[in-house]
């Protein structure tokens, strides 16, 4: 309890006041309330005081606040009685207050509670004995379409209905019954779509520790759920492919340590799972290329990818020749190397195959060029001898020299196909119009010309390029000048050339050339297998001009198809080509 006068200054104050206030009572008496006790910015003031009190006997002024000794900030209700001097003016004002700090702050908790309540994004809900809700959140009303206010007396089975409401029973009367539980379910939505939940109940206790309700609190995991599955879903895929894959599957880290091998790794090695992860790459790799794998990994972390060849080793001692494709992922979080091991056994077996018949086909050409052609040589300089001695309109000499003209040429393709099935080594820049001016000249093309639509060069072997060109011109020529299945021959053909023909070569897009002419063109049917050894329009053709060409294209990395040209004849199309601007 205070007194103060008309001014504002204190009188007298009570050893409660100056206990809330935490003044000693002489620092008190005399000092202005105003100046030491009230905040600044605080509504209330001496003036306020006196005008409320000036027609009244007392005042309320709710919730004010004080400022205490140690700078503490209290809330006060304060009442408020002006005392008077006979002639009715108020002279002192007598001030009685009740600290109320405790009460506001519990005050302000509770407000922050329901407020935390109301907009959780969880479902509260609290029900009484009798099953009767006493309160539900925003987020459960809405759920349950119940409005703004929960309706009086409403029950669980109100809105869950009778049959869910006994599903539901056991778990509050357990919660009823003082115990805590919490379970997974779900329950349709608003929208009819399945939701689910994870449900948790717990008892509501009083101050004497008896149970008056049950709390709910549901929290939505549909989303998460959903995400679990798809996780399971993923990872169960990734192992069937991991383990169902018929290549041998490893990760390892950059330490080399094995940290995942599949189950083809496994029954290839001979290992259990259990001893290949206590191991490297190191300890399957044959002895004598170890030292490639720590080369391997650098170029991996470098590069980011690596394809190479190397030999595994398995338990029993049997060396696998392995393509290994690495390359950097992601391992739980960490940076690590995937190595996909495909057993080359059987391609290796094909290569040293073919690596025998290429030999043999080698000593195959060296029969022809020296078993084969001294003979014919012998017969042609024969056959020359007796057209002098019998004279060239002699009816069997013209027979036998187209006859050892055609072994010529068969003797001459024979030798250039077993020649030109071999990779590509070196190449350089070729300048096309420079080098097919050069197979023109070469070959004998009658009233036939040439026309160079573009000008341009691309990399490849230049004599082997060289006979691509040239066959392409003499197979042109020849195919035009003669009709299919004519009894004339190459050599007459050639020099009867009968019908001119135009040749045009010339740039296609960026990675590629073509060959064209107007003749007669190749039959659609025969586009496929145009390319085939042995295969030729002409009886009289040997059939392997056009396996040369393609053999050359695919020995530089090209692709070469037939189709028609623009004015019907034949139009060889090469790509892939490496075109040099």
């Amino acid at each position: 309890m205070v007194v103060l006068d008309a001014d504002g200054v204190i009188q007298r104050i009570n050893d409660r006041g100056c206990q809330v206030l935490g003044y000693d009572r002489s620092a008190l008496l005399g000092a202005d309330w105003f100046e030491t006790v009230v905040p600044a910015g605080s509504d209330v003031d001496l003036d306020a005081l006196l005008g409320a009190v000036q027609g009244n006997e007392s005042v309320d002024i709710h919730e004010n606040t004080v400022r205490t000794d140690d700078g503490e900030i209290r809330c006060i209700k304060w009442h408020v009685t002006g005392l008077r001097d006979d002639a009715g003016n108020v002279t002192e004002l007598l001030v009685s207050g009740s600290d109320i700090t405790e009460r506001e702050e519990t005050e302000r908790r509770l407000r922050r509670y329901e407020q935390t309540v109301e907009s959780s994004t969880n479902q509260l809900a609290v029900v009484d004995r009798e099953y009767t809700y006493e309160l539900a959140n925003r987020n459960y009303r809405r759920f349950h379409g119940l409005g703004e206010e929960i309706p009086a007396e409403l029950t669980i089975a109100d809105v869950y209905g009778t049959e869910t409401f006994e599903a539901i029973k056991p778990a509050v009367d357990r919660a009823l019954a003082g115990e805590s539980l919490a379970y997974e379910t779900t329950r349709p939505g608003p929208d009819g779509d399945d939701r689910t939940f994870d449900v948790r109940y717990f008892p509501l206790v009083a101050d004497d520790d008896t149970v008056e309700g049950a709390v709910a609190a549901l929290r939505e995991v549909t989303e998460q759920r959903a995400r679990e599955r798809e996780r399971r879903e993923t990872r169960d895929t990734f192992e069937g492919l991991f383990h169902g894959i018929n290549d041998a599957v490893f990760v390892h880290d950059f330490d080399g340590h094995f940290l995942a091998v599949n189950e083809t790794a496994r029954e290839r090695l001979g290992y259990d799972e259990g001893e290949l992860l206590g191991m490297t790459p190191h300890d399957i790799t044959a002895g004598q290329l170890t030292g490639q794998i720590s080369e391997a990994v650098e170029t991996i972390r470098d590069e980011g990818e690596l394809t190479f060849e190397t030999v595994h080793l398995t338990t029993s001692g049997e060396q696998i020749p392995v393509e290994i494709t690495s390359s950097l992922v992601s391992y739980f979080g960490e940076e690590a190397v995937l190595s996909v091991a495909r057993d080359i056994t059987a391609r290796k077996e094909r290569e040293r195959q073919l690596e025998l018949e290429v030999d043999r086909l080698a000593e195959f050409a060296g029969v022809i060029s020296h078993d084969l052609r001294n003979p014919l040589n012998v017969a042609q300089s024969r056959i020359t001898l007796a057209a002098e001695e019998c004279g060239d309109d002699h009816e069997h000499i013209a027979p036998v020299v187209n006859a050892l003209d055609r072994m010529e040429s068969i003797i001459e393709d024979t030798l250039m196909l077993a020649r030109q099935g071999e990779t590509v080594g070196e190449t350089e820049a070729v300048a096309i119009a420079d080098l097919v001016g050069q197979c023109w000249d070469a070959v004998t093309t009658g009233e036939t010309t040439l026309e160079i639509a573009d000008k341009f060069s691309l990399r490849a072997d230049r004599d082997r390029l060289q006979h691509v060109f040239e066959n392409l011109f003499r197979n042109a020529v020849e195919h035009a000048s003669r009709s299919p299945h004519s009894s004339s021959t190459p050599r007459d053909a050639i020099e009867r050339a009968g019908e001119a023909v135009t040749i045009s070569v010339g740039r296609l897009g960026d990675d590629g050339f073509y060959v064209e002419d107007d003749g007669p063109g190749i039959p659609a049917a025969d586009h496929e297998t145009v390319f085939e050894p042995g295969f030729s329009i002409q009886d009289e053709g040997t059939g392997f001009g056009l396996t040369i060409v393609r053999q050359i294209a695919e020995a530089h990395g090209w692709t070469v198809d037939v189709t028609d040209g623009a004015a019907g004849g034949a139009r060889f199309e090469f790509t892939g080509v490496d075109i040099v601007e």
